[in-house]
């Protein structure tokens, strides 16, 4: 039997080792938003002018605004009960994938219509993957640390917010339109490629099957709402 000394010095590498490969998680999940936050936001802004440049007119503006906030909407519950399943990485990873396959649709559309199908693709990442960020943090960290590892994500989703779209402008006004927009989707799908890996040292435990249904969900508002 090894003497207590070596146990406890073994004891604290485990336990050093387990707080590198949580902080690992979260830091992943969030230099992944951080990144492919700071593409998008280059020309997302400008997707109506982008429409209109195709031959859109304004109630096609109208629509592809309003799909954008359906999909939003929609998209959020699939990517956390995917997320439950298939476990946090793959879910990551094809909400990614699905999200570059928008981002080249937008680059090589042709006409107007072309983009509602990469809408489709596009939305993955922002609603999709949404859900899996957070409950990345809330598997990686003691409830004690939830609200930091929070407001760390939180910070890096919005710093993209406020320079990409300065950035995403200036290159529009020196390019054009057309050609800016263009140049800031390949600079995402680059970003893209970066973000990739990095996602891949995410190691979390699948859900078990057993989680809470959208019924149960629902209920505990209910629950919740009696019990105030």
């Amino acid at each position: 039997m090894p003497p207590k000394g070596d146990l406890l010095e073994a004891t604290l590498h485990r336990r050093l080792a387990e707080s590198l490969g949580i902080e690992r998680n979260v830091a992943a999940a969030s230099g992944a938003v951080f990144l492919v936050g700071l593409g998008e936001e280059l020309w997302k802004r400008f997707l109506p002018k982008y429409l209109e440049s195709l031959g859109a007119s304004v109630a096609v503006v109208g629509l592809f605004g309003t799909s954008e906030d359906f999909l939003d909407a929609s998209y959020q519950y699939p990517g956390g009960w995917l997320a439950d399943r298939w476990g946090r990485r793959r879910a990551f990873l094809t909400f990614l994938v699905a999200a570059l396959t928008g981002y080249v649709i937008y680059l090589f559309s042709p006409s107007w219509q072309f983009l509602f199908l990469g809408l489709v693709f596009a939305m993955a990442w922002q609603s999709m993957a949404s859900p899996v960020v957070f409950a990345t943090i809330g598997d990686a960290l003691p409830k004690e640390r939830r609200a930091m590892g929070f407001t760390f994500q939180s910070m890096l989703k919005r710093i993209p917010m406020v320079v990409s779209p300065l950035l995403g402008g200036v290159m529009i006004g020196a390019l054009g339109l057309k050609v800016g927009i263009r140049t800031g989707l390949l600079i995402t799908i680059a970003l893209v490629g970066l973000t990739i890996p990095l996602l891949w040292v995410i190691n979390l435990p699948v859900a078990s099957r057993d989680s809470v249904k959208l019924r149960g969900v629902w209920n505990s508002f209910h629950s919740i709402a009696a019990s105030c």
